[in-house]
């Protein structure tokens, strides 16, 4: 039991690892996140939802996979490889497919302009709850991208 606990510590631990360290997996959740959020507008059924989440699933767990790629071959291959670039290349372009399905899954359970319209509207009437995502899209740009680095004269 001591085991099993200790790996779902290190899985954890992972996750936490490329999330701090990189870019792309905070953009993935960043984007993740306000899906969600924005989906409470739409009558979405359950296979939907589900749907959504293994779309998130997919997205992430292949940018884990091209980070853990990633470095493995530079620790393997320090110089330059041919092999080792095809390996990052081929990584990255699973993350590139995940990313483009999830936004083709995207486009297909939220094209309703009609429901586009009444997300702004409901925004547009609503200052609060403007003011509200406007401060989450300043939190998401310093999550994403990180505090502007002070330059020491």
């Amino acid at each position: 039991m001591r085991a099993l606990l200790k790996s779902f510590v290190y899985a954890f631990r992972g996750i936490l690892a490329a999330v701090k360290t990189q870019r792309n997996m905070r953009i993935h959740f960043t984007a993740a996140v306000y899906v969600t959020a924005f989906s409470f507008f739409y009558d979405l059924t359950r296979a939907e939802y589900a749907l959504l989440a293994l779309t998130f699933g997919a997205v992430i767990s292949c940018e884990m996979i091209n980070t853990a790629v990633e470095a493995a071959v530079d620790i393997s291959s320090p110089g330059y490889s041919e092999k080792a670039g095809f390996a990052k290349d081929a990584a990255a372009g699973a993350v590139l497919v995940a990313a483009v399905f999830a936004v083709v899954v995207g486009v297909l359970l939220f094209g309703d302009i009609a429901v586009i319209k009444e997300i702004f509207r409901y925004y547009g009437s609503h200052f609060l709850a403007l003011a509200g995502l406007i401060c989450s899209f300043v939190a998401v740009l310093v999550f994403v991208f990180g505090l502007p680095k002070r330059r020491d004269n």
